[in-house]
């Protein structure tokens, strides 16, 4: 099968609604400083899409074994030639700030997640977990743009141009970084997009606004884990960065390392679903967020993220066709097979998790001082495979 069309440079520009609300009282986000702490960071790879078009042959098959490299071992890459400006980032991260820190808490009870169904989509209000919990997020979903859907009245004004950012997102940087990751598997460009969601804007993605809070507490540890470690649910997971530095990724040789900021850049990392469907070839980052250092403890943490998903009823089996996958990957489910069962479905294995998650903010709730996320788990079995959680 021949390439599908990558987009040239003229395409690739995010280009804001016609018309957007220009409004006084969205106040602006404003850049907080970066830390001047000398932290253990992470060796990241940065990989530049434009490369992608590139008409040598050396530059591509370099940036593929790069790519492989990096997400099969550590499973994180800083992506850049993302066709947005940080004016466009800022400015969704001044609509996040609005969502989320100044949207009246009454307002977003009226459009709680219904994480006890599986289903993210809506708020998660911080202190929910009990006393470890300040995290917060507001999900949209490709349903979130339908018309009459229920949205907090805070959004609506800006509804327009965080669709347009949210589809540039997922139809042009997700697809690209899917169409660089079927080459580094030896697969047609279009074969990993085309077990994504086409619908529009979203897809079956779940486009998030985030914020999380560091207040001062008893416990001044700058190790207080807000977020045990964890693997995400999706196939792939990306964040635009952000000069805030609380995020870990857990290396191979079981070191908590730092993400440095990386400005022009958006934090990628393989997740479940892609991990399954390689066999393990690309390896689900274990990561975690945990308290900034101290010279920025007093900033709030807003972030941009969307989770790319495979079809819902995309089954989490290797793929076959990939004479990568067939050389060095192996099932995931290998005692479902086994037992005459079939691996989970991307829907299956998602609603399930996303439960979890809610029976652990649950069982904070019910231990004051446990972290929501993790609760006293280290691990529970989902769907017949092992998930584990890391301090």
């Amino acid at each position: 099968m021949a390439p599908i069309a990558v987009h040239a440079a003229s395409e690739a520009e995010f280009r804001p609604v016609k018309g957007s609300v220009v409004n006084s009282q969205l106040t602006p986000w404003i850049e907080p400083p970066t830390t001047q702490e000398d932290l253990p960071w992470a060796n990241l790879e940065t990989i530049d899409l434009r490369q992608l078009d590139s008409e040598d042959t050396e530059v591509k098959q370099a940036l593929y074994a790069q790519t492989k490299k990096a997400l099969s071992v550590d499973g994180f890459i800083l992506v850049e030639g993302l066709g947005v400006t940080p004016e466009q980032i800022a400015r969704q991260q001044a609509i996040n700030q609005l969502v989320t820190t100044n949207t009246p808490v009454e307002e977003k009870r009226k459009y709680l997640a219904d994480m006890a169904g599986g289903d993210y989509t809506g708020y998660k209000l911080r202190g929910t977990g009990g006393l470890l919990d300040y995290v917060e997020f507001f999900n949209l979903a490709t349903k979130s743009y339908e018309p009459g859907y229920p949205l907090p009245s805070t959004i609506l004004p800006y509804l327009e141009e965080v669709k347009a950012f949210g589809a540039h997102t997922y139809n042009y940087i997700i697809k690209r970084i899917l169409i660089l990751i079927s080459r580094v598997l030896e697969l047609p460009d279009d074969y990993l997009w085309n077990l994504h969601d086409q619908n529009q804007p979203l897809g079956a993605s779940s486009q998030r606004f985030m914020a999380y809070y560091f207040p001062d507490v008893a416990d001044t540890n700058t190790e207080l884990v807000k977020g045990r470690g964890h693997t995400d649910f999706n196939t792939i997971s990306l964040l635009f960065n952000q000069p805030i530095s609380a995020l870990q990724i857990l290396t191979p040789a079981n070191e908590w390392r730092w993400v440095k900021y990386q400005a022009g850049t958006v934090v990628v990392n393989v997740a479940d679903a892609l991990d399954f469907l390689t066999g393990g070839v690309l390896k689900a980052t274990r990561h975690r967020v945990i308290r900034p250092p101290l010279d920025q403890k007093d900033y709030i943490r807003y972030i941009l993220i969307n989770f790319a998903r495979a079809d819902y009823d995309v089954e989490l089996k290797p793929i076959d066709e990939s004479p990568v996958v067939r050389r060095e990957g192996k099932h995931a489910f290998p005692e479902r097979v086994a037992a005459g069962s079939r691996a989970p479905t991307q829907g299956e294995w998602l609603a399930e998790r996303i439960k979890g998650v809610q029976r652990k903010l649950n069982d904070g709730a019910a231990n004051p001082g446990v972290s929501a996320y993790g609760g006293r788990q280290q691990e529970e079995v989902v769907l017949g495979k092992t998930v584990k959680y890391y301090d």
